[in-house]
């Protein structure tokens, strides 16, 4: 992977994203058919997992914000 061109917001910054992690995802996909998957359950369970992770990751900011929150009633 290469990377942001810009570590700052960019207009093409998503779409350079978006390139970046083809390659590697038609790889994952390759791989899962090669094993036996139909590229249909494969993408079925890429978009699952993808989901479950951005749950989680939005579970674990709200989590740390309540944290912080109580953190700081705590010091008041």
């Amino acid at each position: 992977m290469s990377g942001p061109k810009h570590p700052d917001e960019y207009d093409d910054r998503f779409l350079d994203c978006e390139a970046d992690l083809e390659a590697d995802i038609l790889a994952v996909l390759d791989r899962a058919a090669a094993a036996g998957w139909k590229r249909a359950e494969a993408l079925a369970a890429i978009t699952s997992l993808i989901d479950n992770i951005a749950l989680g990751d939005q579970a674990n900011a709200e989590t740390q914000r309540k944290i912080d929150e109580e953190m700081q009633r705590l010091r008041d």
